[in-house]
């Protein structure tokens, strides 16, 4: 019987946390909020923390959602190390992989893990992510839509995307927050901000070739892909009509975009049927954004009018092939 697969599912290490809170996005609030407001979102924070933090519990929530398996990844919201130093990052990093492979040995046949490497130092991360799928078994790394000030594109960063394919690791990819003032308020950086992220991200592969250099990578892009799944026409017409900006690419952006995976965290069925148009759904993987999104995975993609086949493919059978689960 073919298991229901959420590849979009947070932990945290309380540790390293307690270090990497005070750079979080996670903990800021607007100068004007009133102290009601503030003290509902400790409140919501301290849950969502303890949440993440746990492997006991959850099972029993993914029971409850008719999940069968997580594959569990550090929220980079909450644990980003950009703002460390290599050696400092690397060491967060580490604690952060070696807790979350002891904690998917807790239940193997309910969890599969995402490491998290410190990308601003992309021969490090190289090294560590060797480390999380060689040495503790974990299925690949986690990684946000940038590395310190680069693109993640950037020819700078191509060891870690020569480690990651020459592993067989999968890359998951999820914004750490976006820090620009213009998304200071009304969560912005959450509703609007995470999505421009993935944007950028998608495009920084494609536009810097690295879609072209590592063809064999395993990527999966969080939250549908952003928007970039949702504007392709202006991009195709940019792609024909400007040729400064394909310098580094083969074939259309449209070819690119069915090279890579993406989520269904997208909280309306409507937009996720499009995301299935455009990539295929051999492309598309349940994901939750546990314990903060979406309550009822299963059922969200049962909303949608695609067929019994694909949306077998979606809800498990795509990550099985993808995270190569028998």
């Amino acid at each position: 019987m073919q298991r229901v697969i959420d590849v979009h599912a947070h932990v945290v290490n309380r540790q390293v946390y307690s270090e990497t809170s005070p750079h979080s996005i996670f903990t800021r609030l607007p100068s004007d909020v009133s102290d009601e407001l503030r003290q509902a979102a400790a409140a919501r924070g301290e849950r969502v923390i303890a949440e993440m933090a746990d492997y006991t519990d959850r099972i029993a929530a993914m029971d409850r959602m008719g999940v069968d398996m997580q594959i569990l990844s550090p929220s980079l919201v909450h644990q980003n190390t950009d703002f460390a130093d290599p050696k400092a990052a690397l060491a967060l990093c580490r604690r952060t992989n070696d807790s979350l492979a002891a904690g998917v040995e807790t239940a193997p046949d309910r969890f599969r893990g995402l490491g998290m490497v410190p990308l601003h130092a992309p021969d490090i991360a190289a090294e560590e992510l060797t480390r999380c799928v060689n040495d503790l078994g974990l299925s690949g790394v986690t990684i946000s839509t940038r590395a310190g000030a680069r693109e993640i594109g950037e020819n700078a960063l191509r060891p870690f995307w020569a480690a990651a394919e020459a592993t067989g690791a999968v890359v998951y990819i999820h914004p750490a927050g976006n820090h620009d003032p213009r998304f200071a308020r009304y969560m912005l950086w959450n509703s609007l901000g995470q999505c421009m992220e993935e944007t950028f991200a998608i495009a920084s592969l494609f536009y810097e070739g690295i879609l072209d250099a590592f063809p064999d990578l395993k990527i999966c892009i969080s939250h549908g892909g952003g928007y970039m799944p949702f504007n392709t026409g202006r991009i195709d017409r940019n792609y024909i009509e400007k040729p400064a900006t394909r310098v580094n690419m083969s074939k259309a952006p449209g070819d690119y975009l069915r090279m890579l995976h993406y989520d269904t965290c997208l909280y309306d069925p409507v937009t996720l049927e499009h995301l299935i148009d455009k990539v295929g759904a051999d492309r598309v993987l349940l994901g939750s954004d546990y314990p903060v999104g979406e309550p009822d995975p299963v059922g969200f993609v049962g909303q949608t009018s695609i067929g019994e086949a694909d949306r077998a493919a979606i809800l498990g059978g795509n990550a099985a092939r993808l995270f190569g689960i028998r």
